[in-house]
């Protein structure tokens, strides 16, 4: 996973507004996130908005960094719970080879 200051066409997913709900729990729920970005993405960078998230599991974030690959993500209002699971899982590079 890549973090990049690039400017150009951009997608931002809003968990809250896609999902409806303050809980993100399990991994099929990541995979549509994934599933939500148009195939030629590959190059755009995204930002996932954990606006009015308040807990994300280690499934869910586990999930959603293995499927977004290499791309080039940015994580936007993350409360301090669902920041620290990031970045451990990020940290100890558990999503590589998935």
């Amino acid at each position: 996973m890549r973090k990049t200051d690039f400017v150009g066409k951009m997608f931002t997913i809003n968990l809250f507004q896609m999902f409806g709900t303050d809980t993100l729990r399990h991994r099929e729920t990541a995979r549509k996130v994934v599933e939500t970005l148009p195939k030629d993405s590959e190059h755009s960078p995204i930002i996932i908005d954990f606006q009015n998230i308040d807990f994300a599991s280690r499934s869910f974030l586990h999930e959603l960094l293995c499927d977004l690959g290499d791309r080039t993500v940015d994580f936007a209002n993350r409360n301090e719970e669902v920041y620290q699971l990031t970045e451990i899982i990020l940290k100890k590079g558990v999503y590589i080879n998935c």
